[in-house]
Parts: C-alpha cells; structure tokens; sequence
C-alpha cells in the first residue's frame, strides 16, 4: 500500500474543507444544538464531510469512508481500488470551539488498512497549517519535514492536554480526581480538540495529551502523526469504535513512562470500563 498516497489524498482532502470552514467562519455560521449545549452541530459539518468524501473516493473509489456526520459509505469502485482503505473522517473536531471562533478546531481525515492506521492528516483552518504522516515515520507540517524531538525540552513538569474531564463526567469524582493529581505534577491545559491536541504532541509543543470520550474518527490521523514523530499512542481500554466511546493518552519521545502513569489512573475511569465515555 502506498501510504505517501494515502496521506497526500488525506491532506488535500482537509485542506479542502479547511478552507471551506475558514471562508464560512469568517461570514458567520448558523449554529444548533446536536446534544448538550457543548456538543453543537452546524450546517458546515455535513458540507464539509461531503467535500472530505468526493476528495477521497475520487481517488481511492473502492474504498470506504466513515464519517462523523454522514456514517460509512463504500465507494462505487471495485474493492481492487482500494477496498482495503477505510477513511475516518472528522470535518470540524472541536465544533464548539469552531461555533464560538475559537481557534481551536481541526480537519481530520485517517486512513487504516486493515488493523492498521498507516497514514492521516490533521488541518488547522486558523493557521492554515497542515500535519501530515505516514506509519513508516514520515511526519510534515506545513509541508516540511519535522524531525522528532527526542526528550523533555526542560527539567519542568511536561505539558499536558487534555479535556478531562468532559463535560457529562464533570461529576465523576474519579475523572474530577484525576484531574486534580495531574495539576499537582504537570502544567495542563484544555484544548477542545483531540486531533488538534495530538498535532501539538506530535510537533513538539506538548508532551502528552489524553482524552476520555472519543471515536475513532477523533484520533485515527492524529495518533499516526505522534508515532511518526517518534511518540507513543495507546488506547483504552481498547480501540475506539463508531459506536462505542474511548479514551487514549499520547507522549512524546522521552515521556513514556509518564504517559504510562496516566494510562494506568485512565483505566479506573467506570465510563471507559464499561465502554460509556
């Protein structure tokens, strides 16, 4: 499989719906609510999902899309045209951020052949940057190769990202209690987006980022980008699903064991033992 293909389909694909965002945010989006008031749905998702999949199935037509918004949709080309490829696709991650204007939203698009995640891109619509990877180590931003980091910047607590806990755990006294354990050892921050959050990891901003409530689609690009730039990626309790929420944490090269930690305090979470995050 040719996994610089795949990652250029990938990134031309965000790019594209990057940009189409970034115009319409720029003359306002009409905004309803999807679930809780955090959880918002514009008339951008679906367009934009549209677009991310007439970019890919123009050049993989066989194989199959997953999206947030739209679901799963196999493409009219014969399974030789890339039936092996299924797409995971998430035109705005972090919609809430996207509605208020906050620059903290992402294009993502992943692509897994069979068990594996071997290619994906991540777009920033604000800064018009692009983070883009394949398995076998070739990670990019901006189009430019990024070497890996290989350690703690500093003798300072690492920088960590991450939401938890969300807004329907915000009573969890074990996720509330995490929390609390991480501000006494790490500097945290909230971000509002999983694929963005792991775009930061990858490119050396930050050292670790965990979420506790994601699909697949939120983190198939982006854990290709933190393992190309020489990081790590772990799900819990296991894969995320389209239907069944998980949760992951994320390191940067030097910052295993760490990431180890918050894995282990992760898997006392009830909603992710019984797969209800």
């Amino acid at each position: 499989m040719d996994e610089d293909g795949l990652a250029e389909a990938a990134e031309q694909a965000c790019v594209r719906a990057g940009r189409f965002l970034a115009q319409h945010q720029r003359e306002g989006i009409d905004v309803r609510a999807k679930g809780a008031f955090h959880d918002l749905l514009t008339e951008l998702d679906a367009e934009a999902e549209r677009l991310i999949r007439a970019e890919l199935l123009a050049r993989y037509p066989g194989s199959v899309v997953v999206g947030e918004e739209l679901g799963t949709q196999r493409g009219a080309g014969s399974p030789a045209a890339g039936g092996d490829i299924r797409w995971y696709v998430d035109p705005i991650d972090g919609t809430y951020n996207f509605a208020r204007g906050f620059p903290a939203f992402a294009v993502s698009v992943g692509a897994r052949v069979g068990l594996d995640f071997v290619a994906g891109c991540v777009f920033d619509p604000t800064t018009a940057v692009a983070y883009t990877a394949t398995r076998s180590g070739g990670f990019s931003v901006a189009g430019r190769r990024h070497s890996a980091r290989r350690g703690p910047v500093s003798d300072g607590p690492p920088l960590m990202l991450t939401d938890i806990p969300g807004h329907e755990a915000r009573l969890d006294p074990h996720q509330t209690g995490f929390l609390a354990d991480l501000l006494e050892t790490m500097d945290v921050r909230r971000v509002g987006s999983s694929a963005m959050a792991l775009a930061h990891v990858a490119a050396g901003r930050a050292d670790l980022a965990a979420n506790a409530n994601v699909f697949a689609w939120d983190t198939a690009a982006g854990r290709v980008l933190v393992t190309a730039a020489g990081g790590g990626f772990l799900p819990l309790p296991g894969e995320a699903g389209t239907e069944r929420r998980s949760g992951f944490v994320a390191w940067a090269a030097g910052h295993e064991a760490a990431g180890k930690q918050v894995a282990e305090a992760m898997r006392e979470f009830p909603a992710l033992r019984s797969g209800t995050a």
